[in-house]
């Protein structure tokens, strides 16, 4: 089954990535190459995915905010990420990559840092949303996502025009 969630993450990176001369990224044109610059694994395994989907599905349109919202939610609490107090479970995160090779471990792992180490303010951002579950996991993933982009591994960055432009913050066009 496929999400339309990484889309969805791509329009928030590509809003807080910054900005580059007079140039912009035409979304509409490029979408998909550009949630492709940086080849990102899973975050959860397939069982996960499925488990979340498949529930979620019931209640909401797959391509609605309130899935992506719901999915992420429901994922990084299946996988252990988000225990019962919200609160980020780092170990539980950091173990799944050690499937994956170093560069790209060493690039989440630092992303997931950061990231935690700003959780009072992602939770600060989401606390007033009106969403039908929380969006901790949805910002935290956005920030976990952005960031690997951003210290991609070069093995896994797409050599393109557009993602040249994404590597230099081009923001998209308005």
């Amino acid at each position: 089954m496929e999400c339309s969630w990484p889309l969805f993450l791509c329009s928030f990176l590509l809003l807080v990535l910054g900005t580059a001369a007079n140039q912009c990224i035409d979304m509409e044109a490029h979408r998909e190459e550009v949630t492709q610059c940086c080849r990102h694994e899973a975050f959860s395994t397939e069982e996960v995915f499925e488990k979340c989907y498949r529930e979620l599905s019931r209640q909401l349109a797959p391509d609605t905010p309130d899935f992506t919202v719901c999915f992420l939610d429901c994922t990084y609490r299946e996988m252990g990420y988000l225990n019962e107090a919200n609160e980020i479970q780092l170990p539980k995160y950091i173990e799944f990559l050690t499937a994956f090779e170093n560069t790209y471990q060493v690039a989440v792992a630092n992303a997931l840092n950061a990231c935690n180490a700003i959780k009072a303010d992602i939770r600060r951002d989401v606390q007033n949303l009106a969403t039908k579950c929380d969006a901790f996991a949805l910002l935290f993933h956005v920030c976990v996502t952005q960031l690997t982009m951003e210290n991609c591994p070069a093995d896994r960055w797409t050599a393109s025009d557009i993602c040249a432009q994404v590597k230099m913050n081009v923001p998209p066009c308005q």
